[in-house]
């Protein structure tokens, strides 16, 4: 038999146009009186601006997410307004304080718009405050206010989708394997969003209309709700997501960055080769979106990414992938030649 279950997962999800309207009903079933708002630069911080011009009537301080000082208490309620790192920010903030948080994407750029959990790399800077994991109470998705963010970054969230192939693949491995516990539903969500993302890759790839960032946002909140389900983040994120976190690692060692939803749909393509399973489908559907199919493309060096693809099993080692115990260096170069990568 097994063990009591809890799950994380966002209680309200309003998405559309004109989604921000709600704020201020999201904030008032909360009673929170002080807020703060967590975001990034320029664009995103004039949208956090007018969310807070929205709630004169509460006490409301607006903070760059490079500028926020974790220890600071005193706010009821945490608003993550932004990307990938503000929203990040913000659930740190929450989960130290345990304070209620909600979630204001400006882009669709990943998913963890809906996921209880941080990016790996902010994970371990933030070690000292334990496992990190805030489910938003609510997520207000203006589809308006996303359809202006970057092509490259909403292509970048299709990226993302692609890896959910292999994650669920890594994660059957290891349960047949490891005997890892398992959740068939979460991992039916995950593929779910992938299977959708492909199926409207065509039609959405040049992100012009409304109903390609709703398709786009569906998609990733799915993939949120699934990882509350599972407990973890294995249904989305496996060896193609250790690939990215290596390159990432690295590049912020040396100053340099990336587009992770670019750097995980190259990591799709090398597993999904591992995998023994269609990789050169992966690399069309990539392609057909206008993501990067070469490491010249994404401005990834060749020997970063043959380190990168060596060294990117040590990073989780609970989490067993098609890595297994690591590839050598002929392996990964190898690997990333026969998918045409480099």
């Amino acid at each position: 038999m097994k063990q009591l279950e809890s799950f994380e997962i966002p209680r309200t999800v309003i998405f559309g146009p004109g989604a921000i309207s709600k704020i201020h009903q999201i904030v008032a079933s909360q009673k929170a009186s002080k807020i703060l708002i967590i975001t990034g630069r320029s664009v995103t911080l004039q949208y956090a601006k007018t969310i807070a011009d929205m709630l004169t009537d509460r006490s409301v301080e607006v903070l760059r997410y490079d500028y926020i000082d974790i220890e600071k208490s005193g706010f009821d309620l945490v608003l993550g307004v932004g990307g990938g790192r503000p929203i990040d920010m913000a659930k740190v903030y929450s989960y130290v304080h345990k304070k209620p948080l909600v979630i204001v994407p400006t882009s669709a750029s990943h998913d963890g718009i809906a996921s209880p959990y941080v990016s790996y790399t902010l994970a371990q800077k933030m070690i000292k405050y334990g496992k990190i994991m805030a489910s938003p109470i609510a997520i207000v998705a203006d589809t308006s206010i996303i359809l202006n963010a970057p092509s490259r970054l909403l292509k970048a969230g299709v990226g993302d989708l692609l890896g959910k192939i292999i994650a669920v693949r890594d994660w059957k491995l290891a349960h047949r394997l490891k005997g890892e516990e398992y959740s068939e539903y979460a991992s039916h969500l995950s593929l779910t969003s992938y299977r959708i993302v492909v199926a409207n890759a065509a039609r959405i790839k040049n992100f012009v209309r409304e109903e390609d960032v709703r398709v786009l946002v569906k998609a990733l909140i799915g993939c949120g709700v699934a990882m509350g389900i599972a407990g973890s983040s294995r249904p989305c994120s496996g060896s193609e997501h250790l690939f990215a976190h290596a390159i990432e690692i690295r590049l912020e060692e040396s100053g340099g960055d990336a587009i992770h939803g670019e750097l995980v749909a190259l990591g799709t393509i090398i597993m999904a080769y591992l995998h023994g399973i269609n990789w050169r489908r992966v690399k069309k559907i990539a392609k057909l979106v206008g993501l990067p199919t070469t490491l010249r493309e994404a401005g990834i060096d060749y020997d970063l990414a043959i380190e990168a693809l060596v060294v990117a099993h040590t990073l989780r080692p609970d989490r067993y992938t098609i890595l297994g115990n690591g590839l050598s260096k002929d392996a990964a170069r190898r690997a990333i030649e026969a998918t045409e990568l480099a």
